[in-house]
Formats: C-alpha cells, structure tokens, sequence
C-alpha cells in the first residue's frame, strides 16, 4: 500500500512539475526525497547551452534516461553555442535526439538562438520515421543537405509543424508536407531558399501562419483552413483559394492592394475576427459578418466600415502617433471615428506631444462628432503644459470616459486643463456646445500602469454644491484653498493677502505637490515636489 501511495504521489508530482518550466522544476528538487525522485524522472526535458561546458550535463541527465529507459514525452534543446564549438556539440545533438525518440518524445522543439551562420543539419528524415511525433518546432537549422527526391517516411501522427529561419528548398517543403498530411497547424517564418510556397492539400489543416520575404509567393488551398495569419510585403504576393471555412484573418505589414480585402472577404462567408496590423492601403472593410476587428497602425486608414454588423462585439483601433502631430492629424481621426461604427477600445500611443493650432481645428467643424464610450492615451515623455494638445484630442475623439497612462507631470497638466475647462464650461452658456462636455470620468495610470487615485472632486467646480470631506489622493486648487480659509475661520483681509501675494503653501502632510490657481502653478514646500498634492484627512465643510 505504501508502495502504491509513493507511486500516485510521484504521479500527481509530475503533473505539477509539467506546468513549471525545466529551470522552475529543478529548484522544486529540494523539497524532498518524493520530489527529488519525481524531477529526476521528469517527462518534460528543456535544456539552454550557451558554454560548451554545459553539454556535460545535458549528457549525464540523457544517459540516465536512456540507461534506466525513462519515459520523455518532451525534448527541447536551445543552442546558444559558439561558432568555434559546434562541430563538437553538432554530434552530441544527435545522440540526444536518438535517446528522446527511443523514449516516446512525442513533441521535439530545436531552438539556434544566435542564427549562426554555422546551423545545425537537423537529422528531419530520422525524426520523422520515428512516426511517434505529435509537434515538431525547429528555429534556426540547415535542412539542405536532405534530398528531396529520396522523400520521406509518412509521419501521420504530426499534427504541428513550425518552421523559422530554415534553410530548404521549394521542393523539400512539398515533400515534407506531403509526408505528413494530417497536420493541424503550421508555422512558416522567414525561411530562405524559398521562392513560391504553396500549402495544398493538407487534409486537416486548421490554423497557418506565414511570414515571407519581399521575393517570396504564397498560395493556400485548404478547404478546411480556419485561421489564417499573413506577414509580407504586398497583399498581391498571397493568393487564397478554396478557404470558405476561413473564421480569423490576421493581416501584418502588408501592403493591401485595391480590393484585395473585398474579395477575400466576400469569397469568406465564414469569417469573423479581422485584425489588421502596420498594414497600408486600408480603405473599406465588409463588416456584416464580423463579430471580431482590430486595427494597430503607425497612419491613419482612411477606413470606412462598409455595413455595420449586428454580431459586431468587439472593435478595436490603436494608434501609435509620430513627432509631428498637427491640427490635420486630429482631424483626419475625427474623420475615421465618425465614419465607423462606433469602437468598442479605442487606444492612442503618443511618444510626446505638439502645441496644435486650434484655429486649423476649427475648420473642419463640419465632420460629425464621434461617439465614443471609452478613450485610452498612453503618452510616453512630457514636456510643459499642454492645453491645445488636450483639446485636440478631445474634439476628436469626443470620449465619455478616458484612461490616461503617463508620466505624472503630463498627468498633472492634463487634468489641470480638464479642470480649467470644466470651471469654464459651468460658467459659459455655451456648455451644451464644449467639447468637453461629454467627458464624464478620467483614470489615470503611471508608467508601471498602477492607477494613480487622483480624483476631482465636486468642490473644486461647483460652488453651488455642498462641499464635502476632501480626503487623501484628492487633487485640490487654489480656489479650493480660499474657501477652506473661509471655513477655518481666517479673517476676510487676511485671506486676500494670501490669495494675492502667497507664492507657496506648506501642508501638514508627508506628500508635496502643487496648486492649480488663476497664477499658474504654486509650489508647496518641500524637500522634492510631485505634481500631485496629497492631503491628509484634511476636511472643509461648507458653513452656511
């Protein structure tokens, strides 16, 4: 019985110690003799060899399993080897493959970490006459010294194939896929030898990722083919034929030629997801059948979305601005968010940011104001105020509410023109008609994206309204600090005199900061200044 407990123990071990990496297993080793045992028997190998000294221990842990039979279910094996060593390590690869698939390795990943010019000629036709293979994943190795017309025996149980940055030929890829016809998924990226790839009749292919080269052709016909992934150079490079199962396209640094999208999704009845990334060219989409869309680009897509879908649940569009953000970007923005149905995420990256010339705003009035639920901006250096760079990014995207992710000065200049604005608006007829009246909430994150609590509280605005407590992370104005004079009691003369020639204000408090008031920013002292002030449980109540 004891026997038979150590046994379940060892068992239930293992499946614990699959789910770390090899390196998180080894350290698991010390617990005790139970755990010792079971990462001595691990079924799961991964190894990283960067000195030729290391292969010593890849060999003793290899022979151990190969002499006492241990069972391998995974091998896998990253070459950061130097140039002058691989002819030593090349041969101790191969002995190593031959002890994983004498064992039952069912998934064998190779990995050329430096993409040496120096790659291993990875033994392909011994490794898939084992036929016991369920994932082969090989990055960086030399399959040229195989002969494609000797061919290959037939490996029917691979059912994932990926290859990246391997030398071969047109005909040996045709002969390999040809040997293994049952493959689920495959992965080609950035092989060289390669001319026109074509993927055909693979009988139950679901998933292919594809990324070529400028010279390189792409021809898919794969009636079952449900998710399909492209990165090339011109759209015009990838003809798709016979994929009326096709559910996700993913489109990445391609130029899109007229109609190439239209076609391709109307021949695509089953398409769902889009997702388009630094591509160029972009100018209608088909959307009744979408239920999924993404688009993440450096230019603006002069984007039309051609028939809004009712299965439509998720919309997605992320911006990255340049260094020259002016009045026509903004506009240009304005244009795509009122031309499309309304996104249901909305991200813009801004490595830093212009004054923009409102006036040049003001002309294109005539673009219908988007309608907006949430606006993320993510700007990544800060330099000053910035006023009309806020208001340009509000009349174009209109948002109702808006996450802002940066450094805490640009933070603290953001929500000071926010709050100016909204000051303004309450004494302006003309609120209806501000473009930042929409505009309900703002969160606002630091670098390391923790929400930072800066809150704007309703005494800062509304002088109408009760003033409530103000209490630790809320930020506070000057004209807040008028009024909590008035309250503790400080004489009327006195407080003018404060209020006209006080340049700086000590709080009883461990956080300094500044003061937003008509006189620009006031400093309150201290060893080093946040933009952010933060005053402790200090409360103002409005006296009647």
């Amino acid at each position: 019985m004891a026997a038979t407990a150590d046994i379940f123990l060892e068992c239930v071990i293992h499946k614990i110690l699959c789910y770390l990496s090899y390196g998180q297993a080894s350290r698991m080793r010390i617990l005790s003799k139970t755990w010792l045992q079971a990462w001595s028997t691990l079924p799961n190998l991964e190894f990283l060899v960067e000195y030729f000294e290391e292969t010593k221990i890849v060999d003793a842990i290899m022979e151990t399993y190969k002499e006492n039979n241990i069972p391998i279910d995974k091998f896998g094996f990253s070459n950061c080897s130097k140039f002058n060593r691989r002819h030593q390590v090349f041969p101790l690869i191969d002995k190593w493959l031959d002890t994983a698939l004498q064992n039952g390795a069912r998934d064998l990943v190779y990995v050329d970490l430096l993409y040496s010019v120096r790659l291993y000629p990875f033994p392909i036709s011994k490794v898939l006459a084992a036929n016991s293979l369920r994932e082969l994943v090989l990055k960086g190795c030399n399959l040229m010294h195989v002969s494609s017309s000797s061919g290959f025996a037939n490996c029917h149980s691979l059912r994932k194939l990926s290859l990246s940055y391997i030398i071969l030929s047109k005909n040996l890829l045709q002969t390999l896929l040809n040997s293994c016809p049952f493959i689920v998924s495959f992965n080609l990226d950035h092989c060289s030898g390669l001319v026109k790839i074509e993927l055909m009749n693979l009988q139950k292919i679901k998933s292919v990722s594809v990324s070529i080269n400028r010279n390189q052709h792409v021809k898919i016909q794969a009636p079952t083919l449900e998710h399909l992934f492209y990165n090339g150079y011109l759209s015009g490079n990838l003809v798709i034929v016979g994929c009326q199962n096709l559910k996700s396209l993913e489109l990445s640094y391609v130029k899109i030629c007229i109609g190439f999208l239209h076609n391709l999704i109307s021949r695509s009845q089953s398409l769902e997801v889009l997702k388009i990334q630094y591509c160029v060219g972009i100018r209608q989409i088909e959307t009744s059948n979408l239920v999924s869309l993404e688009y993440i680009g450096y230019q603006i897509p002069e984007l039309k979305i051609a028939k809004a879908s009712s299965q439509l649940k998720h919309s997605k569009i992320v911006l990255h601005g340049n260094n020259n953000l002016d009045a026509a970007w903004f506009s240009k923005l304005r244009k795509l968010l009122s031309n499309s149905a309304p996104w249901s995420q909305v991200l813009l990256c801004f490595p830093e940011y212009n004054d923009i010339k409102i006036k040049d705003l003001q002309q294109h009035h005539g673009v219908a104001s988007p309608q907006m639920d949430v606006l993320n901006v993510n700007i990544t250096r800060s330099y000053g105020e910035c006023p009309t760079f806020v208001d340009a990014l509000l009349w174009s995207c209109n948002p109702r509410r808006l996450n802002l992710s940066s450094t805490v000065e640009m933070i603290t200049c953001f929500v000071s023109r926010l709050m100016y604005m909204k000051n303004l608006s309450h004494s302006s007829s003309e609120r209806s008609n501000h473009w930042h009246s929409q505009l309900k909430e703002i969160k606002v994150f630091d670098g390391k994206n923790q929400e930072l609590q800066l809150e704007n509280h309703p005494s800062v605005h509304d002088k109408d309204r009760p003033k409530e407590g103000i209490r630790y992370g809320h930020m506070v104005s000057w004209e807040f600090i008028e009024e909590a004079l008035k309250g503790y009691g400080f004489p009327v003369s006195f407080i003018g005199i404060v209020m006209a020639c006080v340049t700086s204000i000590k709080a009883n408090c461990d956080n300094f900061g500044y003061f937003e008031g008509k006189r620009r920013w006031r400093t309150i002292t201290g060893d080093k200044c946040s933009p952010i002030l933060y005053i402790n449980e200090l409360m103002h109540y409005n006296l009647e």
